[in-house]
């Protein structure tokens, strides 16, 4: 029977990709579990460093606003050096593999929303991974981007001083990213990794601090080291946080196509079924037309 054949590859088929969904849930957790508490334990920590960043940022801009004034004086002190392009970087970090669930999307739906606001225009672009690459050429944008490919889950520190090298061109980078709060939440969340806001905050601190400190050897040199050490940390952080959140959304995509899975497979079983018993009493019919037949 043509129709039963097609209900059994059909059941097959489903069995085939039930097997596939249950796997990839399964590595999701593993690898969810193995990086999951680094992350948390870190994220504390990296919070009050990035505020020390902050009150630092703001006391190096002082200065060199300080210096500026001095110089109008006729005053001959050298300002600091390390140079900026002036400009800002917005850094979308999806993926290269798919089946990551909804978070991907949401983060490229709030980078999207960010670039329509007043003055995202003079911003550069950064996409890192194939995904992202794909739903920005796939959008309405006509923006030029740079692209960075970067592996999903075995990233090195070789990776990490590329793209830092060219983030300390920019005055400013914001990273788009998703960021894990339990196995059924993971929002988009996008961040500063140049000490303008509190790495991760969930309301930027656009306000200026006034706080003054003494910096020992000089305030350039601990600038510059948090600017290339805490910045490459902040980073790596971005990119174990939007792993956490990948895997966490593909457990949940996972548990969503295997329910499917199941309903789809209840609704076959019943066709089967029901086939089977179309095909009884077909054949009983074809008995009794038989018989009687002979009684004729």
């Amino acid at each position: 029977m043509p129709q039963k054949k097609i209900i059994m590859e059909e059941l097959e088929a489903l069995n085939t990709i039930k097997d596939l969904a249950q796997s990839y849930e399964e590595i999701a957790v593993v690898r969810m579990q193995k990086i999951r508490d680094s992350v948390i334990r870190t994220r504390d920590f990296l919070s009050r460093l990035s505020d020390v960043f902050v009150d630092l940022k703001s006391s190096y801009q002082r200065e060199v606003k300080d210096l500026l004034a001095r110089i109008k004086k006729g005053d001959k002190m050298l300002l600091p050096t390390l140079q900026k392009n002036g400009k800002s970087l917005m850094v979308y970090l999806s993926s290269n593999g798919k089946l990551y669930g909804a978070v991907t999307g949401k983060t490229f739906r709030l980078f999207m929303q960010d670039l329509k606001a007043p003055g995202a225009e003079k911003s550069d672009l950064l996409i890192i991974g194939k995904a992202g690459k794909e739903m920005f050429e796939g959008s309405s944008s006509t923006r030029s981007f740079d692209y960075f490919e970067l592996p999903d889950t075995s990233f090195t520190i070789d990776h990490i001083k590329q793209l830092v090298s060219k983030f300390l061109q920019y005055e400013n980078v914001h990273v788009y990213y998703g960021k894990f709060g339990n196995v059924i939440r993971q929002t988009p969340i996008a961040t500063s990794i140049t000490g303008e806001d509190v790495f991760e905050a969930e309301t930027p601190q656009n306000v200026g601090r006034d706080d003054r400190f003494i910096f020992e050897p000089t305030l350039e040199k601990i600038y510059h080291f948090f600017e290339t050490q805490i910045m490459a940390n902040l980073f790596a952080q971005t990119l174990l946080e939007n792993q956490l959140a990948r895997h966490a959304s593909r457990v949940n995509a996972m548990e969503e196509a295997l329910i499917h899975i199941e309903e789809e497979g209840k609704k076959l079983n019943q066709m089967k079924v029901r086939l089977k018993h179309l095909m009884a009493n077909k054949k009983q019919l074809e008995t009794i037309s038989g018989v009687l037949f002979l009684i004729d």
